[in-house]
Parts: C-alpha cells; sequence; structure tokens
C-alpha cells in the first residue's frame, strides 16, 4: 500500500470536524501510531450521532493526555 491508508481507514468527515475543534484531542492524535489511529478511525464509524462523536474526541484527551 506504498504507506498510504486505504479507503476503509480515511478519517470520517465528522471525526475530522471534532477534532479541528478540540485541539488538545488533535494533538492526541497526531501523536498516536498508525493502529492507534486504526482504531480511533473504526470508533468513528460506528458513531450515530454527533454527541457521540464528541464524546469519542473528548475521549481521545482525557484518555491520552
Amino acid at each position: 500500500m506504498d504507506g498510504q491508508l486505504d479507503n476503509r481507514y480515511e478519517m470520517p468527515i465528522g471525526l475530522s470536524f471534532q477534532l479541528g475543534l478540540n485541539e488538545k484531542a488533535l494533538t492526541v492524535y497526531a501523536q498516536m501510531n498508525d493502529e492507534e489511529k486504526r482504531q480511533v478511525v473504526e470508533a468513528a464509524r460506528n458513531v450515530t450521532s454527533k454527541v457521540e462523536m464528541q464524546q469519542l474526541v473528548a475521549g481521545l484527551e482525557r484518555k491520552f493526555c
């Protein structure tokens, strides 16, 4: 795959948006390894509401900082 993520691992737009609103969580995400990022993306794909996505991103900040 030449180091690029395939379509299964593209970041969902809601996750991207919420990370953009939360600088600490974005910093945490940027410091994650590929497997950790994949897990976050997979969790984001299972989110069904804006509130759930906000909670997922807030959890990144709390869990890893």
